[in-house]
């Protein structure tokens, strides 16, 4: 009897501290969506004053009728597909060339890969800046890097490298080499193995690598700001930063920005899990 009401009220404290802990990572979304239904330009600080101001989507249809954040919209989304396309292109071949060969040098770059997909902090500013700078060079001897959006999804793509090589190799570490043996002898290329029998064997990874490809280009704004394109992201945060906020507008706007992030983490999550365990969970 002492157990059972001892698991009872461990459960109870459990759920408690749960339920607390949900309520405190939500309550920014949930203060976001209160201060952009308002009416006007107000910041909540009382749920009062939803009663007194009243309810409207007038900030949600101001934001979609604004030509600057709808072409924003646009060019993100041009930039995460661009990006998709570059991951896994790059990603793919090198993760499977570290599976299978072995080749001078192999362990070396997995150790670098590996320390540059960890580090942060000072080292991640300079790696910015010395960016930036290279990429002024790049532009004053005529290569067109400023305002170009396959330039800024190849940056995407080369910082994502490391830790996402790192994942999809040791995925591929788990599928059986049969498989490849079994292509070679069907008379399969390179190619033909690594696109049309491992990448669909590793459909879970190759989900991971394209969630994070357009979660990486649509939510990233600094090197953007850099190559001066316009991204959601780069327009939402250059909204914020003003002499004069509007404060429900620009709610509005982060709603509307974090709604395709949501939408592709729902519709995905099933291969998150797969994914990280073989993938991931080995780093």
């Amino acid at each position: 009897m002492a157990r059972y009401w001892g698991g009872f009220v461990a459960s109870i404290l459990l759920t408690t501290l749960s339920a607390l802990i949900v309520f405190i990572m939500l309550y920014p979304v949930l203060y976001a969506v209160l201060t952009s239904l308002v009416r006007g330009q107000i910041i909540i600080t009382d749920p009062s004053q939803i009663l007194a101001t009243g309810i409207s989507l007038e900030h949600y249809s101001k934001a979609v009728s604004d030509p600057r954040f709808v072409n924003a919209a646009i060019l993100s989304l041009l930039v995460a597909i661009i990006n998709i396309v570059f991951a896994l292109s790059v990603i793919t071949p090198a993760a499977y060339a570290f599976s299978r060969f072995k080749f001078p040098g192999r362990d070396l770059v997995l150790v670098a890969y590996l320390v540059l997909s960890q580090v942060g902090g000072g080292f991640g500013v300079a790696a910015v800046i010395a960016l930036y700078i290279m990429l002024i060079k790049l532009n004053q001897v005529g290569v067109p890097v400023i305002g170009n959006p396959v330039v800024l999804a190849a940056v995407y793509t080369a910082g994502a490298v490391p830790f996402q090589t790192w994942m999809v190799k040791n995925y591929l570490d788990a599928l059986p080499r049969e498989i490849d043996e079994s292509a070679f002898i069907d008379g399969a290329s390179w190619r033909q193995v690594i696109f049309d029998v491992v990448l669909p064997a590793s459909k879970p990874t190759m989900v991971v690598i394209a969630l994070f490809a357009f979660m990486g280009a649509w939510g990233e704004f600094i090197i953007a700001n850099f190559l001066r394109i316009e991204t959601l992201a780069a327009y939402v945060y250059e909204t914020a930063t003003g002499q004069t906020i509007f404060w429900s507008d620009f709610a509005a706007r982060t709603i509307l920005f974090a709604i395709p992030i949501i939408a592709v983490y729902v519709f995905t999550q099933k291969y998150i899990g797969e994914a990280m365990r073989y993938g991931a969970g080995k780093l």
